[in-house]
């Protein structure tokens, strides 16, 4: 199955919105790709975290890959992903640097199409992996990186980018994973598919799953140290929630002790647990090679 192409979606309001997927091309194209990054991070008039348009531009020319999906009706760019070639000990591989959709197409699905057409993208290249970072606090990128994409990670870095200041980012320390997508490996394949699903937390605590976030009275106050092969770590539903609350440094203390802890162990963060009762999201860390979680097995 191909992503690229056109596809009819559902914006917030309801209303149908056909729009094609493909790369960008054309010098316009680009600069419409800053204001998508306005929309998506609420950055206002200040748009000094922007990526320019011409660094897209560059990227896109010299063997990376900017994907966008444009409105058919008014050629508006409405949502996007970018990334460029880069290297490590084992080889090539692209490394995807930001993605983004608009306001009113969040929650429509566009953001896995694109994502899945940057995969489509990049095997062309003859890349099989790729990389990123995400910030673990938030449940619902998390939900979307593990569990839509089947991303990997086993590295927490504490304040990878220093300070951000867009109204998501502002004033909270920007703690981040870095993530692998390995881009043909059964477990991506089928997630790309629909085919692999998360669990349930009832499904979780049934392979035996523990939840390692201590809270009391809905805060953090530290976390726990077990045995089981997997460990669930509990974060905030809503960041913005959690920051009007006031408990958002303790959420981002403890969770980042327990994610170093563990990862530091041997543990995989692999799937994305989110409980619909209670909206209650956790990140699952398996401790099992990698080899079998890209095969696409799973303890439920």
């Amino acid at each position: 199955m191909t992503y690229l192409g056109i596809v009819e979606l559902t914006d917030r309001a309801g209303r149908p919105v056909r729009v094609e997927i493909r790369p960008v091309m054309r010098p316009e194209e680009f600069r419409q790709l800053v204001d998508v990054q306005a929309s998506a991070w609420r950055m206002g008039r200040d748009r000094t975290e922007a990526t320019p348009s011409h660094v897209l531009k560059a990227a896109a020319d010299n063997a990376g890959v900017v994907v966008a999906a444009f409105e058919l009706e008014t050629g508006r760019a409405v949502g996007f992903a970018w990334g460029f070639l880069a290297r490590d000990r084992h080889g090539l591989y692209h490394y995807s640097h930001q993605s983004a959709v608009i306001e009113e197409m969040k929650y429509s699905g566009l953001g896995f199409r694109i994502k899945q057409a940057q995969r489509e993208l990049a095997l062309q290249q003859g890349l099989d992996r790729a990389k990123w970072t995400f910030d673990p606090l938030q449940g619902l990128n998390t939900r979307f990186n593990l569990g839509k994409l089947g991303v990997v990670s086993w590295e927490y870095v504490v304040n990878y980018y220093g300070e951000i200041n867009d109204e998501i980012n502002r004033g909270l320390r920007t703690d981040r994973l870095k993530a692998w997508w390995f881009l043909d490996s059964e477990r991506v394949r089928r997630k790309a598919r629909g085919e692999l699903r998360s669990p349930s937390l009832g499904e979780a605590l049934e392979a035996g799953a523990e939840e390692v976030i201590e809270l009391e009275s809905g805060i953090p106050i530290g976390f726990r140290k077990v045995e089981s092969e997997l460990v669930l770590i509990e974060v905030p539903y809503s960041v913005s929630d959690a920051r009007e609350r006031g408990t958002v440094g303790q959420w981002r203390e403890h969770t980042a002790g327990a994610m170093l802890y563990y990862m530091d162990r041997g543990y995989i963060d692999f799937e994305a647990v989110y409980d619909r009762e209670s909206k209650r999201v956790f990140h699952l860390l398996w401790k099992r090679p990698l080899k079998d979680i890209l095969g696409g097995e799973v303890p439920w």
